[in-house]
Order: structure tokens, then sequence, then C-alpha cells
């Protein structure tokens, strides 16, 4: 087996609250496949969210970095001291920083949800483009620096492989190389736990009664979600079915999307049916099997996106394996597959009525529900579990290899960049977007950064 370093946000075994169904999860779940697999780990680990983390958490040597640590040689040490034999980067992130650490060593670049798509749907919800360079700034070296990728979805390993193309590394040194695999989304749910006692316990906590049917949301209120369909479904099944009720856990993604949560939360507030929302906002990752034991039924309510038909969803996963099926509108390769195999219950994106009528009709049998539920943890259970999902990146790692094209340049330029012109049109369109005051803070913002790096040479 290899010594193989990890480049990630969240520590395994602590994942913070707020990235629960983010890039923390995708460390955990790489760390747990690799020490099963026999492999020798070390953690790096990015956290912006500035989260105290016990000493005792992380069940791998773990490194916390700063981000200008990755540049600067300040984990140098590290490197030298545990001599790893590659590199692997979860999440974008992550491997955005492993590739800033110019090392040499083979590496694996998870490139958890296509990036672009990730920006076209901020764009949306900003209405401007300004988050397309940010985006592509953060792809970009990735795909010309990493070895190996792994997507989340069969469809964005396509789109993954034609980004690849545009970044000049399908050439003949390549060919016939398995450069792109597909690690899904994984989720194990911990033994221990007696599922009626922390329904019950809950339940009580939130004044819903027994034979209530709740409905949860858990996760972020992030860019793709369609939040006024959501409410509109939910406050119309409210006024059809007395007994629902509606739980979420999660809130806003700082830096990202600060203005989904707070529209939802808008609404609820002016509904009549405001008594019968219990919106907790992020919880901690120990507390959310009791949400998971207290609800009937998970929803999930997509915007017709790039994004997602190119990604998954993690909170979906971890639903499945706590035994608990959701109503979809399955724009993703994952909600479809759960719909084919009648693990879902599907409802259109974009029509209250329809999610209503979902949620009701779910309300009237929840016998059939629950059984719905049984099948989901058992599915979970044969495929969604860590080393299942991994065994592309596991395999990589036993004899990990540098890139047929890595001794030299690419053929190609990368994509934007490949023309001076590109470039200068491309930051033409970036500050044209810009207001006044953004302007001016990135200006005074760069023009530190530029005197605090003269300082260091002096």
């Amino acid at each position: 087996m290899s010594r193989v370093c990890l480049v990630g946000t969240g520590v395994p075994g602590f994942i913070p609250a707020r990235v629960h169904n983010g890039p923390g999860l995708r460390t955990e779940h790489f760390a747990r496949a690799l020490v099963a697999d026999g492999h020798e780990l070390t953690v790096i680990y990015v956290d912006r969210a500035g989260d105290a983390v016990p000493d005792s958490a992380a069940f791998v040597p773990s490194v916390a970095a700063a981000e200008a640590d990755f540049e600067n040689g300040a984990l140098d040490a590290v490197l030298t001291r545990f001599q790893p034999e590659a590199l692997v980067g979860a999440g974008i992130q992550g491997a955005a920083f492993a590739a800033r650490l110019k090392t040499g060593l083979p590496l694996w670049a998870d490139v958890f949800g296509d990036p672009m798509a990730e920006a076209q749907a901020k764009a949306v919800l900003e209405n401007a483009d300004t988050p397309l360079p940010r985006f592509w700034s953060m792809l970009g070296p990735v795909l010309a620096e990493a070895d190996r990728f792994s997507a989340v979805s069969r469809r964005q390993a396509d789109a993954l492989v034609g980004q690849l193309g545009l970044a000049g590394r399908l050439s003949r040194r390549t060919a016939g190389e398995e450069m792109v695999s597909v690690v899904p989304c994984a989720a194990e749910a911990e033994g221990g736990h007696d599922r009626a006692v922390l329904r019950r316990g809950l339940r009580a906590g939130l004044g819903i009664a027994d034979n209530d049917f709740v409905v949860l949301w858990s996760g972020s209120f992030n860019t793709w979600c369609d939040i006024e369909t959501l409410f509109e479904g939910l406050d119309r099944a409210m006024d059809m079915e007395p007994r629902l009720r509606f739980v979420a856990t999660g809130g806003e993604v700082v830096g990202h999307d600060e203005t989904s949560y707070g529209r939802f939360r808008q609404r609820v507030a002016a509904s009549p049916n405001r008594a019968r929302y219990h919106l907790a906002g992020w919880v901690g990752s120990a507390d959310l099997p009791s949400y998971y034991a207290a609800a009937d039924l998970g929803v999930v309510a997509e915007l017709d996106l790039y994004e997602r038909r190119l990604g998954s969803e993690n909170r979906v996963a971890q639903w499945l394996a706590h035994g608990l099926a959701a109503a979809t509108t399955a724009k993703s390769e994952f909600g479809r597959c759960l719909v084919a195999r009648e693990l879902a219950y599907p409802w259109r994106a974009g029509e209250p009525g329809s999610l209503a009528a979902c949620l009701v009709a779910a309300a009237s049998d929840p016998e059939a529900v629950e059984l719905t539920g049984d099948a989901c943890r058992s599915w979970a259970a044969g495929n969604l579990d860590y080393r299942t999902t991994a065994v592309p990146i596991a395999g990589w790692c036993r004899r990990p290899v540098r890139a047929g094209d890595s001794s030299g340049g690419a053929a190609l330029s990368l994509g934007l960049f490949s023309e001076p012109a590109s470039v200068v049109h491309l930051l033409e369109s970036y500050l044209a977007g810009l207001s006044l005051g953004q302007l001016s803070l990135r200006s005074l913002r760069w023009f530190w950064r530029r005197l605090r790096g003269r300082s260091a040479a002096n």
C-alpha cells in the first residue's frame, strides 16, 4: 500500500455542522475509504469556517493549514516528514490547494460537482457573471496539474473529459489512459442509535405529535435550491393536510449563498401556517440522526440548472443510509436512479401543486412511506458505503502514477488563456460586473498583498 497525503476541508471524524453536506463529507469519505484499504494517510485541511476542532476528532494524523501555507513553503516540513507517494485533493478546493504544493507527486483531483455549472447557478442568484472568472481560476490549474480525476456522476465525468480537452490534456501522450472516474456520494449510518428513542425525543422537544407527518430538509439552502416552489408547495400541502409539519436543519452558505435561506425564512414568517414550520438552523453532526429519525420523508426542490444535471446530493445519501426516503424533483443522475428504483417519490420541478400533491399522498399512507425508507436503508448499505464508492481512487493509490503528459507542457495552452486577447476580454468583463465599492475593496486588497509581499522579500 502507499503513503497518501489527503488535502481537503474538514477534519476526518469531525465535520463542522455548516459543511456537513458539502466538501467536508468528501474528506471524511476518502479518509475512511483509504484507511480501510490499508493506506497510510495524513490529512492537510483548510478550515476557513473557524470551527474549534477537538484534539481527539481526527482518526488519522491531521494538520491545519492556512491558504497561504500551500504556496509559502510552510508545509514542506510536513511533507518531508511523511514522505507521501501520492496526493489526493478532496473536492475542487482540496484539489486546487494540493496542486499549489508543486510536489511533482502523482495527484488525484476530485472535482466534486462541476465548478463552472456552480458558477452559473451563482451568477443567476447574483444577476451578474462575476463568479465565472473566479470559479475558472480555481478549476483551470487543477485541469492542468492533476494526473487523475473523479466526478460525482457519469454526466459530470463526461463534462470533465470535455474540460480536459479544452485544457490540452487529451493528447497522444494520454491516449488510452482512464483519466476520469466516477466516485458518487457516500454515506454510512453510525451504529448504536435507537431510532425510536431518537424519534420520540426530538418530536417531543419540537411539540410534534406522534401521528404528525414530518417532512425534512437538511443542509444548505444553496444556489440550486428552488426556495419559492418549496415554500409554496409546503404551504399548500399544510392547507390540505393538518398533520403535516416541516423541519429544516441547515441554512445559508457563508461566502457563496447568503440570501436564499433568508428569503425562505421571510416567506415562512408571513405564512398562516408558520407554527408548523420548525427551522433549526445549522445543527451539530452528532444531532442529525435525531432529525433523520424524527422525519417521515425528506424533500429536494431543484432549479432546472446544469449544476443539478451534473451534480448530486450528499444530503439524500445521508437520508437513505438512515432509512429516510425523499420526495425529489430528480434533476440529478442520483435522483433519477432513486425514482427508477422506486426509492424516491417524484414531483415536477417548478410546480408547487405537484409538490403539495406528492406530500399529501405520502402523508395519507405513512406505513408505505416507512417501508420505502427501509428499502432505502438496505440499498444504501450495499451501494453507498465508503469503500464501495471509492474503489477507483483506492485502487489508484495502491499504484499511483503520473499522467502520460506530465513530463512536458500541454499540447494546447489552457482554454480561456490561450490568447492574450482572451485574458484582456475576461478581465474587462469581470471588472464591468463589479460595483464601485467592490472595485475599491479589491484594489485595496491587491495593493496590501503586494506591499506585504515586498516587505517579506526584503
